[in-house]
């Protein structure tokens, strides 16, 4: 099969999924019976080393605000500081939702981030890793992970914890054309894939 047929196939797969994961992971959301608006749903977006290479972070966060959402870009070395406002924002703003998506060490960094609000017992709507170097364990508090990586890149397939609830799927794009570490977050596909996911879950 030819690797472009290969990724279409596979995003139009994960789309017919939407409606799926949303019902699964409602376990997750905060118990509310208002729908969170998009300016309430923040988007913490992860760039990878010395904030150069990961470009499609910044294209993706331009589509982000246009679609309505809040989205911020930091680099991979901020997780701390990330971390600490997601928490701090969700505690003072319920109902809100929390998203984290990186790209190489970004993507890495999402996994300590999840990690973290974990063990505060706050939950992910959805985490999205481009390329992850050392990808951990995806924890519970996340209801939808999808993590795009490439052989030819520095990516791996991720796996859960053995309690996970959630909704995960691995894209593996080795062998694409013109897809690399450097390339891999950029891919337009994915970027749509991300925006209908939140767009089932928030009002405009």
């Amino acid at each position: 099969m030819h690797p472009w047929r290969r990724i279409v196939l596979s995003v139009a797969s994960i789309l017919l999924l939407a409606s799926a994961t949303t019902a699964a992971s409602a376990h997750l959301r905060p118990k509310t019976s208002t729908v969170p608006d998009r300016a309430d749903t923040r988007v913490y977006l992860m760039r990878g080393l010395f904030g150069v290479f990961s470009q499609g972070m910044d294209d993706l966060a331009g589509k982000l605000r246009t679609s309505g959402y809040s989205a911020e870009i930091y680099p991979w070395d901020q997780w701390q500081q990330v971390l600490a406002l997601a928490a701090q924002r969700y505690s003072v703003d319920r109902p809100s939702t929390v998203v984290v998506i990186g790209h190489s060490l970004g993507a890495n960094a999402v996994f300590s981030v999840a990690d973290g609000l974990q063990r505060r017992g706050i939950p992910i709507y959805l985490a999205v890793t481009f390329d992850a170097t050392q990808p951990r364990p995806v924890p519970d508090n996340v209801a939808n992970f999808v993590n795009v990586w490439a052989r030819d890149g520095f990516g791996t397939p991720v796996r859960a914890l053995p309690d996970y609830r959630g909704n995960l799927q691995n894209f593996d794009l080795s062998g694409a054309p013109g897809v690399d570490h450097e390339t891999i977050d950029r891919l337009d596909q994915f970027h749509q894939l991300i925006l209908t996911q939140l767009n089932e879950l928030t009002n405009q």
